[in-house]
């Protein structure tokens, strides 16, 4: 299956999605740290700069929850950078599709406790899991990737406590990120 035949995680997802304007300045921020190349040292400034905005912001404000899939709420997308961030609101059992995002992607757990499996691809549009960590209580991550694809750093969350929040920092519409099926 080619990248441009593959499934997107947009027709897989079907939860309607808030834009949430209370945020404007957290995204002006954003956008300033995310100025310039895109490697290892911005996906630490971008990493420095989210965990430090929510030790100091709750998102309690996002507790929109459904029993069929986590709900996203956009903090901030810029047409002329294509920067998004979001909150995931996580309820347990909520899980992602196996999925990849665009060149940069940052994950960023408020609360909860959350399975990220890893993954490579495997042909055909399959993905073979090659690791997975558990993530309770707060903790960045983030993975830069080939610019102009939607197929880098395959993974799958899932929420295992009660609920949780995660936001998450994409530098292109995360919805075109490519869904895989897994591998027996």
């Amino acid at each position: 299956m080619t990248p441009e035949a593959a499934a997107t995680l947009a027709t897989r997802y079907d939860e309607p999605c808030d834009m949430r304007a209370d945020h404007a300045s957290f995204f002006d921020g954003l956008l300033a740290v995310a100025a310039g190349p895109l490697n290892t040292a911005t996906g630490e400034r971008i990493r420095d700069y989210v965990m430090g905005w929510l030790d100091t912001h709750s998102l309690e404000s996002f507790d929109r929850y459904s029993d069929r899939n986590y709900v996203r709420s956009y903090l901030g997308r810029s047409p002329q950078t294509h920067w998004e961030a979001l909150v995931m609101s996580w309820k347990q059992g909520n899980r992602t599709t196996i999925h990849g995002h665009p060149a940069f992607a940052g994950y960023h757990f408020a609360d909860g406790v959350f399975r990220v499996e890893i993954f490579e691809p495997a042909g055909e549009g399959r993905a073979r899991r090659i690791g997975e960590q558990i993530i309770d209580g707060r903790e960045g991550l983030f993975a830069v990737g080939a610019p102009g694809r939607f197929d880098n750093h395959l993974h799958r969350i899932t929420c295992l406590s009660p609920t949780g929040h995660s936001l998450h920092v994409y530098s292109d519409d995360a919805l075109q990120g490519i869904t895989f099926t897994e591998t027996e």
